[in-house]
């Protein structure tokens, strides 16, 4: 990614104003995505970003697996027994705005992502991995939102954060399919190297589903490294 800003002020609602611009690539199993995007930050407490995400799927894990209906089962039982996802293509277009506070050790994030979905998936409905959930072939919306709210305290060597985190998705023409989960997050930053990396962070984060087609009540857990160089 690449940083302009656009304030020398040293106000705190300006002096993290900025225009951005990034590539961003993922690869897993199921699918490799390369996209790019462009932030602008008018204000240090506001983000607003927009991209596209070309995705190529591979046909395993079940992904692109083609249904009629938003309301059929498309649990990993169900999915398994059903069969008969293939390669293919998809992307995603989105725009997401964030919002940020901090105050004192207290840290505060809000994003929302409104997305753009179509695939060559044959199906009426495609079942798409990222998001867990049906969409259509010939192009479908949903939003997805993260908010947190952590203390963060001051250590030897960076700082740590933790606190509570809420995520929900919705597919506008599916209400029935909503997810919500809640849980704990806690992130451990590094100032200098760690971990044989520059500034390495450590995010885990527990939750449990409130509202699932298939999951309510269960509960998922995540772990993730990253680094900056700067």
């Amino acid at each position: 990614s690449w940083t302009w800003p656009l304030s020398s002020s040293d106000h705190p609602l300006l002096r993290d104003a900025h225009i951005a611009t990034g590539i961003a690539n993922a690869l897993t199993p199921a699918q490799a995505r390369v996209g790019g995007w462009v932030e602008v930050s008018p204000l240090s407490i506001l983000d607003i970003r927009a991209g596209v995400d070309p995705s190529a799927y591979f046909g395993t894990f079940n992904a692109l697996q083609s249904f009629e209906r938003y309301d059929e089962p498309f649990d990993k039982d169900d999915r398994d027994a059903r069969g008969g996802a293939k390669a293919g293509r998809g992307a995603r277009t989105y725009v997401a705005p964030t919002l940020k506070l901090k105050a004192g050790p207290v840290l505060a994030a809000a994003t929302s992502e409104f997305e753009w979905w179509r695939s060559n998936a044959k199906g009426v409905m495609f079942y798409e991995p990222t998001r867990d959930t049906l969409l259509k072939s010939d192009g479908d919306r949903l939003v997805t939102s993260t908010s947190v709210l952590m203390y963060q305290t001051q250590m030897r060597s960076g700082t740590l954060s933790a606190g509570l985190i809420y995520n929900f998705m919705n597919v506008f023409d599916a209400p029935e399919n909503r997810i919500r989960k809640l849980g704990v997050i806690g992130v451990r930053e590094f100032a200098g190297r760690r971990l044989h990396l520059p500034n390495a962070r450590l995010t885990m984060v527990v939750a449990k589903y409130l509202e699932d087609p298939s999951k309510e009540g269960q509960w998922t857990a995540a772990m993730a490294v990253g680094f900056r160089t700067r």
